[in-house]
């Protein structure tokens, strides 16, 4: 069956998808029990290229679930970082956008069969 939502909507849907990436990627790059140690800055500043340039958003978001996830366990302070969780399960859900390196890399392709000349 069909689906009857585009896999990389574009217009103001798009344009909403990438506020949304964007929002993600400053609110993780912001959260400080994320980026307390050296090793942990870098993969959340990877994470966070990740989700503001639409590169495997959905893979991205997902790890960030999982980082954001094991530290609500760990810390007694998490009160944004269960935002942050409902945040990426958004992007997980709606994927990236057109606006989004995804899209160009696995959007919408034209086959052409042959030239018709024979």
């Amino acid at each position: 069956m069909r689906s009857i939502t585009s896999k990389f909507p574009d217009g103001r849907v798009g344009a909403g998808l990438l506020l949304l990436r964007l929002s993600a990627a400053i609110s993780i790059v912001a959260t400080p029990v994320l980026t307390q140690s050296a090793t942990r800055s870098w993969i959340v500043t990877l994470l966070a290229v990740g989700l503001l340039i639409g590169l495997w958003t959905r893979m991205a978001a997902a790890l960030c679930v999982g980082l954001l996830i094991f530290f609500i366990l760990r810390s007694a302070t998490s009160t944004g970082a269960a935002a942050q969780v409902l945040q990426m399960a958004a992007i997980i859900v709606s994927g990236a956008g057109s606006y989004s390196a995804d899209a160009i890399m696995f959007g919408r392709r034209t086959i052409v069969l042959g030239s018709g000349e024979g």
